[in-house]
């Protein structure tokens, strides 16, 4: 393939759903999709006779979700860890309906991490959802994808081939923008071996190659998007606009560019729809280290996630600051490399931290390798004393 080739355009959403649909056969309540991975229903999720017969060792619930009242439709699959825990079975759930507008793409790198690491321990992944078509199969699909390196037409046949599965237009929408997302990155991969670079796996970007994935193809930014589940980016009308933040449900607020010369908000300012407000006083300078409040930052985010709240991250225009300390909450809290962490926000909305910035985000993806590196070292001298 040539560098000079026009840009890989993966099929039309209508193109996908025309070759979903043709000569569809039922579908069971499981089937094995790629060796080791299958897809299924709540049925299947709920025997556990089936599932203790086929060697599952993994559960990823891509329907997870409270139980509906009586009278109400079930959308969800309310399972969880303790419904197996007479299992020896890891569970993954994923808060997910099954609508054209939900936003799925934040679970893709973190679902296929998930799933990358029980295959690599020999593990049996099941990865289900309520009927096993649509949210679990995206789920899946990102995953081939990903992992895989396969393209999306290529990865839908390969699972077509052993289980009838029909994502909705949403999420044929969504694993489209990962596809060309994935294909920018080959293609930058690429471009780097015909200059004569080679980069080693797992080794941190550098600022060029970083710019480069951030600065292309960019799109038109909105005033507000989720970026990751419950965790928004946005600028400075839509944190004033607390009507919408409160339709939203936003319960809080973090203020990348807070000070009085900057965007002056406060506690005070949202105390009518009760949010919890944490600013950060940072200029959008490259010579400004954001470094000292990536933790802080991080901290709020995670602590309000897990209480189930919704965050807004937000500065002047919802790019630098506020993109960058978003970053810096994947990296330390959902275990993502810099990488990851911008090609999962880039689904969702363009981001730009400053060059400083960027070289920052290095920075703590060093320190956070070597930080990892010396736990597991431990963890792996304390088990020879105990084994000792």
């Amino acid at each position: 393939m040539s560098l000079r080739d026009p840009p890989y355009e993966p099929p039309s959403v209508s193109e996908l759903q025309e070759f979903l649909l043709a000569d569809r056969r039922p579908t069971g309540h499981v089937n094995q999709v790629w060796p080791n991975v299958y897809i299924g229903n709540e049925v299947a999720a709920r025997d556990k006779g089936a599932l203790h017969s086929l060697g599952i060792t993994h559960i990823v619930n891509a329907a997870h979700g409270p139980p509906s009242p009586s009278d109400s439709p079930c959308f969800y699959v309310n399972t969880g860890q303790r419904f197996y825990r007479d299992m020896t079975v890891d569970y993954y759930g994923v808060e997910a309906d099954d609508a054209t507008d939900f936003i799925l793409s934040p679970y893709f790198y973190p679902t296929a991490r998930y799933i990358r690491a029980a295959l690599a321990m020999g593990g049996k992944v099941f990865v289900h959802c309520l009927m096993g078509v649509s949210r679990s199969a995206t789920l899946v699909l990102a995953f081939l994808m990903i992992v895989e390196d396969l393209r999306l037409q290529e990865a839908v046949a390969a699972v077509r081939q052993h289980r009838d599965i029909c994502p909705n237009a949403g999420f044929l929408m969504q694993l489209r923008c990962l596809d060309m997302s994935l294909e920018r990155e080959r293609r930058s991969k690429r471009q780097t071996q015909a200059l004569g670079y080679s980069a080693k796996q797992g080794e941190t970007p550098s600022l060029t190659e970083l710019r480069e994935i951030l600065w292309t193809n960019r799109k038109s930014v909105g005033s507000i998007n989720e970026v990751w589940p419950k965790l928004y980016v946005g600028d400075e009308s839509v944190a004033r606009d607390k009507a919408r933040l409160s339709s939203l449900g936003v319960t809080h607020v973090l203020n990348a560019a807070a000070g009085q010369h900057r965007i002056n908000t406060g506690q005070a300012f949202y105390t009518d729809i009760q949010v919890v407000y944490h600013g950060v006083e940072a200029p959008d300078h490259p010579e400004f280290n954001l470094r000292p409040f990536f933790n802080s930052a991080a901290q709020f985010i995670d602590s309000a996630l897990k209480e189930n709240g919704k965050v807004l991250v937000h500065c002047a225009m919802g790019v630098s600051r506020s993109g960058t300390l978003v970053l810096a909450y994947l990296m330390i809290h959902q275990g993502l490399t810099l990488m990851e962490a911008i090609l999962s926000v880039r689904l969702c909305r363009d981001i730009g931290p400053n060059s400083g910035f960027l070289e920052q985000l290095r920075q703590l993806e060093l320190n956070l390798r070597r930080e990892r590196t010396q736990i597991a070292e431990d963890s792996s001298k304390t088990e020879k004393a105990v084994s000792l």
